[in-house]
């Protein structure tokens, strides 16, 4: 084998095998709180959070407990396809955070945050309000 294959072929391997192995890392939103002033029928509260990312909204939903609810809501970091030169762009981040309390199928209070002014980073990649989030129920609905 020539030295020009023996360099080729591992270089080859190298640029197209490793999007196999490197990905970016799954990024998480904490979003911790209260509602106040549930209605009397309010064992079945529950709190949904959905982020607007730049590749579609992620949704989860927790119970209410005690009028306290704490969700943690992953999200992909990937900003841009894998590249060889650059590798994995990971710095994808919700533009904003939708956060809806409900008691049934009857919207109790809702809140729009943006991202950028609402939360701060916790450690890489996982972030969390930067202050404590109420949501004020209403008997007649969001």
């Amino acid at each position: 084998m020539k030295l020009s294959q023996r360099v080729l072929l591992p270089l080859t391997l190298l640029m197209f095998g490793l999007p196999v192995f490197a990905q970016c890392p799954m990024g998480t939103v904490k979003v911790r709180g209260r509602v106040d002033s549930l209605p009397a029928d309010a064992a079945s509260a529950e709190v949904s959070v959905t982020l607007e990312t730049p590749r579609g909204a992620k949704s989860k939903t927790a119970p209410v407990s005690n009028g306290e609810f704490s969700i943690d809501v992953p999200f992909g970091t990937q900003s841009a396809p894998w590249f060889p030169l650059w590798g994995h762009r990971c710095n994808s981040v919700p533009k904003s955070v939708a956060v809806k309390a409900t008691v049934g199928d009857r919207v109790v209070g809702q809140v729009r945050l943006g991202f950028k002014d609402d939360f701060e980073p916790e450690s890489p990649y996982i972030y969390r309000l930067k202050r404590e989030l109420t949501i004020k129920a209403s008997r007649e609905g969001g």
